[in-house]
């Protein structure tokens, strides 16, 4: 869970995942050295939780580096400090892999969510489809995507040099390196909207969007040319007509909690 002042939040976070009635969970908080109460909170649940720090960082991906560097599990999965999962989700997940052996990653779906916690519209994972991944036309639902270790190993882990699209980043390389992809057809996790968040960010929207065309550019092994982004609009106009009042209803969503309608 790599977190920064995130204090109003990450006792849900922790609770959705402790609070599961699941044998065998590992929860490790790389906390970036917040100044708003977090530590106090991590010290409270400090018997309950692996391992925990709060220092400065050089970002999410680095924590995150950090924190699988002391996980000794074969499943990892990531949950912001900001969002949740859902009850039963964690049984679920070790239920798929343990009948899916051949499964390196494993994505299912989830909601996004109000400040408060409160659900709202449902967010799908798309089916992992490589080219439309490099068209941006595929995307997983993060909180809800859980991956083998030898298969996080196998990829490199997080590359730090990226800024904001660190999950991205990972889907490329997992699936660079061989990884199998599987769909889980259930909803595991909560992505929490709030004038704070990452995603609710005005001002790391360009960011994001300069990161994305980055990654595909290197999944696909090529720079971006002009044909590219014709495809980019083709795949997202086909998205879109897939599920026309899914897609609505999310923006909608996006409006009502962030002002802004898309990402």
């Amino acid at each position: 869970m790599p977190s920064l002042n995130h204090g109003a939040y990450i006792e849900a976070a922790l609770r959705s995942i402790l609070d599961q009635p699941y044998p065998v969970v590992e929860v490790i908080v790389a906390d970036g050295g917040s100044i708003d109460g977090t530590a106090a909170i991590l010290k409270r649940f400090d018997s309950r939780l692996s391992t925990w720090w709060s220092r400065p960082d050089s970002g999410p991906a680095a924590a995150l580096n950090e924190g699988f560097r002391h996980a000794t599990g074969d499943i990892f999965g990531v949950l912001n400090a900001d969002d949740f999962l859902l009850p039963g989700s964690l049984q679920t997940v070790g239920t798929f892999f343990a009948a899916h052996p051949g499964a390196d990653v494993a994505y299912g779906h989830g909601y996004f969510a109000a400040a408060d916690g409160a659900l709202g519209v449902p967010a799908f994972s798309d089916r992992w489809d490589a080219r439309r991944f490099r068209h941006g036309a595929c995307v997983l639902v993060q909180p809800a995507t859980f991956f083998r270790r030898r298969a996080y190993r196998h990829a490199g882990g997080f590359r730090q040099s990226g800024r904001v699209c660190w999950d991205m980043e990972l889907w490329a390389d997992l699936a660079g390196s061989g990884a199998q992809f599987a769909a889980i057809d259930a909803h595991l996790a909560a992505f929490r909207l709030h004038g704070n968040s990452m995603t609710a960010s005005p001002r790391l929207r360009a960011c994001r969007q300069q990161d994305a065309r980055s990654v595909a550019s290197q999944f696909a092994g090529a720079p971006e040319r002009a044909g590219d982004r014709a495809l980019h609009y083709l795949y997202r106009a086909m998205k879109f007509g897939r599920h026309p009042i899914r897609a609505l209803r999310q923006r909608w969503y996006f409006r009502q909690s962030i002002g802004r309608w898309s990402l």
